[in-house]
């Protein structure tokens, strides 16, 4: 073979090993394994509202005051493995049962009922021993706090579900439209709670999404109605006139 042939023989299995190593880095298998590097499983019925269907790590998700939505949330992460701790701070109405039937273990439920104003500083310990914290702020947060329990999270990848407003949160989800199952003509038991649940946010998040869900289900967990229509995701503003 010339030198020119071998030159060029070497060229070719560059381009084939360069070209090999750009299709495995493009592979849905490799995406996937990137998605799930940086974000946590949540039950089934919440997937479609989701950006990958899945909750992202150290960052913060504003849940509107629904309770039921925000132990729904912490489900998922917690059954994914038996090493996955969860964080309860100033939450003292919590229900245990409920959060029971949603899936949370409460063997592996840390609740901090009364953490008054050092509820940051608290919150900021736990992110190193849990990966999720359910959070009730007792007080209006101070922009320092905010800024060193932000950092806390992201270097320990714990995920903060809070009831109050976050003005960085990366998501944001609100419930509506409540309907209660079970009751006949004054009489009967309630079984479920169907409402719509609403998700947006900041990046891949800002395109709105929604899905009519029960919360509780007869079971006490999540699941989605079988008349309900598949979960819509609406146009972000703009983008019908763009289109």
């Amino acid at each position: 073979m010339t030198t020119a042939a071998a030159a060029e023989d070497r060229l070719g299995a560059d381009r084939r090993e360069r070209l090999a190593g750009l299709l495995e880095e493009t592979s849905p298998a490799t995406r996937r394994a990137r998605i799930e590097a940086v974000t946590r499983p949540v039950l089934p019925a919440l997937e479609p509202l989701l950006p990958d269907g899945r909750l992202p790590k150290g960052a913060v998700v504003e849940v509107s005051g629904d309770t039921s939505l925000l132990l729904a949330l912490a489900a998922g992460p917690a059954a994914e493995a038996a090493t996955v701790w969860t964080a309860a701070i100033s939450m003292p109405t919590l229900g245990l049962a409920a959060a029971r039937a949603y899936g949370l273990p409460l063997e592996r439920l840390l609740l901090v009922d009364t953490p008054g104003e050092r509820w940051s500083e608290i919150a900021s310990v736990l992110a190193g021993a849990c990966e999720i914290i359910l959070l009730d702020p007792p007080l209006p947060p101070r922009p320092r706090e905010l800024q060193r329990l932000e950092a806390r999270l992201r270097a320990t990848g714990t995920t903060l579900l809070t009831t109050t407003p976050w003005h960085s949160a990366t998501l944001r989800l609100t419930t509506g439209n409540p309907s209660w199952q079970g009751l006949g003509d004054g009489h009967g038991m309630l079984r479920s709670r169907a409402v719509d649940v609403h998700c947006t946010g900041r990046g891949r998040a800002a395109r709105p999404r929604t899905a009519r869900l029960l919360l509780p289900d007869e079971t006490g967990s999540v699941s989605t109605p079988r008349t309900a229509d598949a979960t819509v995701a609406m146009p972000a503003a703009g983008a019908a006139a763009a289109g």
